[in-house]
């Protein structure tokens, strides 16, 4: 786990993570903030960050260091005075509260000061939310408490209150890259999955195992027979791309993983497909090829068809049906 952390909170979110370490030094720390945005965007990592600087014995100009006993066990989640709560299965219930109402109470075993960090805070119940709030309030001692939630308006407006929001912004497309490199997210699977959400935890799910990469492949060869107006599109959707479609979620990324294709196809024929945002490398011939034989008129109507599926979903129209009329009426269109 290293000094990483450090690392990825200035480079993720710089001037918060700046903004931090200056009221440290300037003893202005608050008694709770709420951390909120998208997943990913380092409210984690800004957290323990800040728990390291409070804790750390060796500060280089104003950071912690990274190295020394302190802030090595509290990267290893193993510091009795940092306090890291998280759901247990889909909630975070009661009795993980009474928990750090004990340790709220309790002075601080090795200094004077208490971090507590509460993971997806939103998936506190009311009791657990309602349990904590008046600790919050009125914190026992030199206490400071993080909660993190992706969506505030999930959170109770009680706690919201009694806490400091800060809002952190998205990462970047650039940073976002950066991260699912670093994450082992193959190169010619990055724009794509980027286009489909910009949610990491998401991302990360989709690519641990082979489906996404498969399916990527399985559509590149369905929009080669479509390009080729070849009628084999049809029975490839029932031997190939079915087997793969096993539940809604999929159904639904199959969805945009279709619109993105078209998407491709769109920005080729505007001029407007950098290099570095293809979201289909492997078949940029066949991309380039489809921009050229289908005019404006026949590419705006397939993606009206495509765009359709999601309402023909919602009146549980079967999918292997639902996938094949867009293929007939792709197919009619180009040859129209």
């Amino acid at each position: 786990m290293e000094h990483d952390i450090v690392n990825v909170a200035q480079t993720k979110q710089p001037t918060i993570f700046t903004q931090f370490m200056n009221l440290i030094k300037n003893n202005e720390l608050s008694h709770a903030y709420l951390f909120t945005g998208e997943d990913g965007a380092g409210q984690f990592s800004v957290a323990i960050g800040v728990a390291m600087r409070l804790f750390c014995t060796n500060v280089q100009n104003g950071m912690p260091c990274g190295k020394c006993a302190e802030c090595v066990r509290i990267m290893n989640h193993d510091h009795p005075d940092v306090v890291i709560t998280e759901p247990d299965g889909q909630s975070i219930k009661v009795d993980q509260i009474r928990h750090v109402k004990s340790e709220f109470t309790k002075s601080a075993m090795e200094g004077s000061k208490k971090v507590f960090i509460i993971s997806e805070a939103e998936k506190m119940t009311t009791g657990a939310a309602n349990s904590l709030l008046k600790f919050i309030e009125e914190p026992t001692g030199n206490v400071v408490s993080f909660l993190i939630s992706q969506n505030r308006n999930l959170v109770l407006p009680t706690i919201i209150s009694r806490t400091q929001v800060v809002e952190f912004p998205s990462l970047s497309k650039k940073q976002m890259v950066q991260e699912l490199q670093n994450s082992g997210v193959k190169p010619s699977e990055v724009n794509l999955m980027i286009s489909i959400t910009n949610s990491l935890d998401q991302i990360k799910e989709l690519s641990k195992d082979d489906w996404f990469a498969s399916m990527q492949r399985l559509l590149e060869k369905w929009f080669t027979y479509l390009v080729k107006e070849n009628n084999m599109a049809m029975p490839f959707i029932q031997m190939s791309l079915m087997p793969l479609i096993t539940n809604k979620d999929r159904q639904r990324i199959v969805i945009s993983m279709m619109l993105s294709l078209f998407d491709d196809v769109l920005e080729m024929k505007y001029g407007t497909l950098a290099d570095d945002r293809v979201k289909y490398p492997a078949i940029l011939a066949q991309t380039k090829l489809a921009a050229n034989q289908w005019n404006n008129d026949q590419l705006l109507t397939m993606l009206d068809e495509l765009l359709d599926m999601n309402s023909r979903m919602a009146v549980n129209v079967n999918f292997q049906n639902i996938i094949e009329a867009l293929t007939l009426k792709i197919l009619a269109i180009g040859q129209s």
